[in-house]
């Protein structure tokens, strides 16, 4: 039984995983790192220390330490999100029908505090969660299931009666590993990839979410 549903932010909620590619590009060019589009997707579902700690270990640079590229990015995110992002298709459909379940709703993401508050906010939509929870306040980031196992019990729900919502391999892989019910929108590049295939259901947008397809994961 389904008794609280939890969401990624980042390519769940909001359309910002260009967004993120855009800003990581500005910011390790700083550093001497040309990133490319798919470079970036190397790093979706990570949190901004993790991606950091992951470009560092492959390509080391000196002059500006972890903290400094931490804080210019999402600095600049803020900005970014502000002026650019967009909620997306399917996003208030989906959690209007689950509202009217009278259903506690979350977010588990990777993104920390100030940028879940800044999207939500920009949005009007902020009072419509319950809980809002980054892993970054967690000891490991996606895909260790620490982030939805402690959003669940601030839910005060059993793991296990969760349904979560994520775009990517590391996320989906983090909540799956916290015994939830998994439904993936992963982006259209990787829609065919085969490792998506642990979900309990993938959708190519959330416009597909129907009440028969919730029906389904209830059983």
């Amino acid at each position: 039984m389904i008794n609280a549903v939890i969401f990624d932010l980042d390519g769940i909620i909001i359309e910002s995983e260009p967004l993120w590619k855009e800003v990581e590009k500005k910011v390790f060019a700083g550093v001497g790192l040309n990133l490319t589009t798919d470079m970036c997707r190397r790093t979706i579902g990570l949190d901004t220390y993790d991606t950091i700690k992951f470009w560092f270990a492959e390509k080391p640079w000196t002059g500006k330490d972890f903290t400094q590229l931490y804080n210019e990015i999402i600095g600049n995110m803020c900005v970014t999100m502000q002026e650019k992002v967009e909620l997306k298709e399917g996003f208030l459909a989906t959690l209007q029908m689950l509202k009217q379940k009278s259903l506690p709703v979350a977010v588990a993401t990777s993104s920390p505090q100030v940028l879940i508050r800044t999207a939500l906010h920009k949005f009007g939509i902020l009072g419509e969660f319950n809980v809002l929870h980054s892993s970054e306040k967690e000891e490991y980031g996606k895909p260790h299931p620490g982030v939805y196992l402690t959003t669940s019990r601030k839910l005060d729900t059993d793991p296990r009666n969760c349904l979560a919502f994520e775009d990517s391999f590391n996320g989906a892989l983090a909540a799956k590993a916290a015994r939830m019910k998994v439904v993936t929108v992963p982006d259209p590049a990787d829609f065919n990839d085969r490792r998506f295939d642990f979900a309990d259901l993938k959708l190519s947008s959330l416009l597909e979410f129907t009440e028969e397809k919730f029906n389904l994961l209830n059983l």
